[in-house]
Formats: structure tokens, C-alpha cells, sequence
């Protein structure tokens, strides 16, 4: 089974596929690279199970439009362009003669129905006047009749594995209830994480330690949207998050050793970095975020009493 390896590289897709399809897999992996979502995330995020995401993104089914353009509308992508190059890709698909040779349905429309129930696509000329003759009409009937069983038999397989690992992904991996938010992007600028459940799906996208202090980006994939942390600070220091398209937000901490930031919309956490100044006038500011989850900080150690206690 084709998948990332421990260095985000994709394996190499088959020679064989039509460049077409390439083309479209690698804008698919680009989108979910960028995104730092997960195969689990996309399977509770769309209506395609993650074995099926496995199989879309290694170049071994191609992908329906619905799962495109879902792929697209999570990763905030231009609808018009996925349009186009899914359809380059179906075409060079089924002039590869893939789509009738694993049996599998590229679209769900009127088109793809009718070859599911043994209706012929409109032939070209040349196989038409082959097909004129009642030897041919005879080896066709035949033919069409073997098809028609073998493709059934292939989808009722595919059908049985892909519910199979859906009830696995849900018996094991699935959680409890679907996170509840009440905002998304930018409608979640200025609010707090807590506040609208963001917090609750929430991963450290960048970390960096600045004169003793720890400085985070914390972002949420539901709310695409993402905050600064900062731990063993001191009071005074601030937190900042900083994205392209909006004022940076700060907070300072006031006791204690640490303090989060309001959220700024961010599409990806490759979109923010987090900073902090220190009361001495220091400042300091992570990466942009990346697709890994981080080790979030150490608790801070405990300052002794004055008495020794």
C-alpha cells in the first residue's frame, strides 16, 4: 500500500497512470500537505472513508468529483480549476480503459448509472461498423453479458471492503461525538478558542523556546483557525499570533506563567506564526506552522517556598 513516508514525501505514483491523473493526485496532495490534515480528518470531514482517501491519493482510483471539490471547500481551493482538472483526469481514465477494467464508477451521474446497469457509452465509428455484423452483434451480446457480471461482482467486492474498513475506522477510531464549534476561518478572528470549542481538536503547528520562554502556535482544523501560546513566561510577557491578512492579536500575562491569544482566521498553519515580547524588550517568533503535531511544552518547574518547603 502506497503512503507518506516519515518525511511527508508521497511514494511514487504508477508509471502507467495517465499524466492527466497525475496531475490532479498531485494537486490533491499538495492540498492536503498545505492543509496538514490527516487521511482519519478527511474520512470525518467528508463523506469518503479514509481507505477510500488512501486509494484516491495513491493514483489507484480516481477520485469522484464530489470528493474534489469536498477536498477543495475544507482547503478554501478554487472550485473552477479542481473542475477542470478532474475532468481531464476522468477523460484520460477512461481512454486508458482503467475505469472498465477495475469496474469502479468515476462519477455519479445519469452517465456513470447507466454503465452500472449494462448501458453502452456511445461507440465510435470505427467499432460500430465491426459491431454491424451478425457474428459481431453475437460476440458482443456475449461479451457485454460478462461484463456486466464481472463489473457487478467487482463493485459488490469493493462495496463490501470499503464497509468493512468503515466499520473498523468507526469502531476504533471514531470519536464519541462530532466537535461542536460556532465559528469557522475568519468569522472566529477575536474570539477565544475555549470559548467556541476550538480549542477542542486543538495541536501545536510550530514551537519555539525564546530566552526560557515557550512560544506556540496552536491551530484547530475545524475552525481553521489559529492562536499563540506562551509557558514559563513571566508577567508582562506577550503573546502574539501573526497571519498576513489581519492586525496581529495580543495578550499579555498578567499572573502565573502563561497566556493565550484571541484566534485569527488561517486556512492552514503554514498561514501564522506566533511571537512573544518579553518585558526586557526581547522578541521572538517561531516558524510558520507545519503539517507535524509538536510535543507541547513541559510544565514549568515549581519555584521552592522561601522557607525550603
Amino acid at each position: 500500500m502506497e503512503v507518506q513516508n516519515m518525511t511527508n514525501r508521497w511514494a511514487h505514483l504508477p508509471e502507467s497512470l495517465p499524466s492527466d491523473v497525475c496531475r490532479l493526485v498531485h494537486e490533491l496532495r499538495g492540498l492536503k500537505d498545505r492543509s496538514g490534515l490527516s487521511l482519519h480528518t478527511l474520512a470525518q470531514r467528508t463523506t469518503f472513508s479514509k481507505s477510500s482517501w488512501e486509494r484516491y491519493l495513491n493514483g489507484k482510483t480516481l477520485p469522484p468529483k464530489q470528493a474534489v471539490l469536498a477536498l477543495g471547500e475544507i482547503t478554501g481551493s478554487e472550485p473552477a480549476r479542481l473542475t477542470a482538472l478532474w475532468e481531464d483526469a476522468k477523460s484520460a481514465w477512461n481512454d486508458s480503459g482503467r475505469a472498465t477494467a477495475r469496474g469502479t464508477a468515476t462519477d455519479t451521474g445519469p452517465t456513470a448509472l447507466a454503465v452500472h446497469h449494462g448501458s453502452a457509452p456511445a461507440a465510435r465509428p470505427a467499432l460500430l461498423a465491426r459491431l454491424s455484423s451478425p457474428k459481431g452483434i453475437a460476440v458482443t451480446a456475449v461479451t457485454l453479458l460478462a461484463c456486466s457480471v464481472g463489473a457487478a461482482l467487482a463493485v459488490r467486492d469493493q462495496s463490501s471492503r470499503e464497509s468493512a474498513s468503515a466499520e473498523a475506522n468507526t469502531t476504533v477510531t471514531a470519536p464519541a461525538h462530532r466537535l461542536e464549534t460556532t465559528c469557522f476561518e475568519d468569522s472566529c478572528t477575536r474570539k477565544d478558542p475555549k470559548q467556541t470549542g476550538c480549542a477542542g481538536d486543538a495541536w501545536t503547528a510550530a514551537l519555539t523556546k525564546f530566552h526560557g520562554v515557550y512560544v506556540e502556535l496552536r491551530y484547530s482544523d475545524s475552525c481553521k483557525a489559529a492562536w499563540a501560546r506562551i509557558s514559563w513566561g513571566h508577567p508582562g510577557d506577550i503573546a502574539e499570533v501573526v497571519t498576513g491578512h489581519s492586525k496581529p492579536l495580543r495578550e499579555r500575562v498578567h499572573y502565573d506563567t502563561d497566556v493565550y491569544t484571541a484566534m485569527a482566521g488561517a486556512v492552514t498553519p503554514a498561514s501564522a506564526r506566533a511571537c512573544t515580547t518579553l518585558t526586557s524588550g526581547q522578541r521572538g517568533c517561531t516558524a510558520p506552522g507545519g503539517a507535524e503535531h509538536l510535543t507541547e511544552p513541559p510544565n514549568p518547574p515549581t519555584t521552592p517556598s522561601p522557607s525550603g518547603g
